[in-house]
């Protein structure tokens, strides 16, 4: 399971990555060259590439293998227990790292509610805070609500105020609140992932800037004003991961120098296509995330290739026995298990099945323990790796196995799919050594 689920993580973390390489490098030109409600839809590419690493895709036929009797004897007196393997340590400090990050943005977002002091219900889903840190802004995912200081209706005219309105309107409607509680919850998981933390500040410019583009189409002479708005927020240290405000200090510069941008357009047959940028971001961005999601081939009931190069699927000088259960050992129980394992091109074990289990349930646990640290030699098509399923039977017994000839001219694991035979202690000792 441990395996199963490192790859998992290892899959999404790569194509979470890449996505977001690809929006930071297409952000600018897109805006440039469609606008910025195009480069706010460049990020869609993000979950959509999660899907798409997550989903299992379209089946995909694997090479089936057997593989000789493997044994497991009890162990000697005084033999070191191995340590937890460095995946595990490496998804304890990730799960350390993410409760953190999200115990932050969490006080951070309390902090900033807490800041504004009591809210007093304007109409419309307005409300008015106490206190203007921040303000105005849009909060709350589940309860959406626009909150603006306590002198909005003095510190702004009259069309300013419904400019900031609109604003905040919008993104209620684009559902950007809900798209920022997505992009929380991606930081908290890349939190060691720096692209992570500046694809988050990244992403929020391109959200507000696509904000301000959509109030502006409807209102293209009111520029001047709108500037003016934002010139006249007062800025607070308090913020918040999810919330939507109005403007920050660190944006503030970038989004007056995209207003020189928006001036107002004739009506040309370019300026009436330009509503169609955002869908044709965003159909080309589900493309490409359907695109390589048929890339990832998953697995289908084994069949055989043609061309196929039959070989052990394992090297047993690299291969770790299971433990004997010391509960089995006192008791004097022996037995057998058989597992299916699933391997990738890479002969790491993505799937673990026992099939059979003698005495049921005695061996299981010790097996799979073991199978999970495996790594295995996946079968070869035309010279290529393939993933590969085998078969794995693996005997408990108390004392070992004669060794037992191979004729000449066969494969040495041949000689082990024999019924085992019984042999001194020191024989096989010297065996293993």
């Amino acid at each position: 399971m441990l395996t199963d689920l490192s790859a998992f993580a290892w899959r999404v973390a790569v194509a979470t990555t890449i996505a977001v390489i690809v929006c930071l490098l297409l952000r600018r030109p897109v805006r440039a060259w469609l606008g910025a409600p195009a480069a706010y839809a460049v990020w869609s590419c993000v979950p959509l590439a999660i899907v798409a690493a997550a989903v299992p895709g379209p089946p995909a036929a694997t090479a089936a293998l057997s593989m000789p009797l493997l044994r497991a004897l009890p162990q000697p007196h005084g033999t070191p227990v191995l340590a937890p393997g460095w995946e595990s340590a490496l998804g304890i400090a990730w799960l350390v790292g993410a409760v953190a990050m999200a115990g932050w943005l969490w006080w951070w977002q309390s902090h900033f509610v807490r800041s504004l002091g009591p809210l007093r219900a304007q109409g419309n889903a307005v409300w008015s805070a106490g206190h203007d840190r921040g303000l105005p802004a849009s909060l709350g995912v589940w309860r959406p609500r626009i909150v603006v200081p306590a002198d909005f209706a003095t510190r702004y005219s009259g069309v300013e105020r419904q400019l900031i309105v609109a604003h905040e309107r919008l993104h209620l409607r684009r559902g950007d609140l809900q798209a920022n509680l997505f992009a929380a919850a991606l930081l908290c998981l890349g939190w060691c992932n720096p692209l992570v933390h500046l694809a988050w500040r990244a992403f929020r410019l391109d959200q507000e800037l696509a904000c301000d583009a959509g109030v502006l189409a409807r209102h293209p002479r009111l520029r001047r004003r709108y500037a003016d708005a934002m010139l006249k927020t007062h800025f607070g240290s308090a913020g918040a991961a999810t919330v939507c405000h109005w403007t920050t200090p660190h944006a503030l510069v970038q989004r007056i120098a995209a207003l020189r941008a928006l001036a107002p357009r004739g009506r040309t047959a370019g300026a009436a296509l330009r509503r169609w940028n955002t869908p044709l971001v965003m159909l080309l961005a589900l493309l490409a995330s359907a695109a390589a999601w048929a890339a990832i081939p998953t697995h289908t009931p084994a069949v055989t290739h043609a061309g196929s190069t039959p070989r052990p699927p394992v090297d047993y000088a690299t291969l770790t026995p299971p433990r004997y259960p010391k509960d089995a050992m006192d008791a004097g129980l022996e037995g057998s298990v058989e597992l299916k394992i699933r391997m990738d091109a890479s002969g790491v074990p993505q799937q673990i099945v026992i099939l059979r289990s003698q005495p049921a349930g005695v061996f299981d646990a010790a097996v799979l323990a073991a199978a999970r640290q495996w790594r295995l030699v996946p079968d070869k098509v035309h010279g290529r790796p393939v993933p590969t399923t085998v078969t794995v039977p693996v005997q408990f017994a108390l004392d070992p196995p004669d060794e037992v000839a191979a004729p000449p001219g066969t494969d040495a694991h041949a000689a082990t799919r024999a019924p085992p035979a019984r042999c001194a202690a020191s024989a096989c000792a010297a065996k293993k050594g």
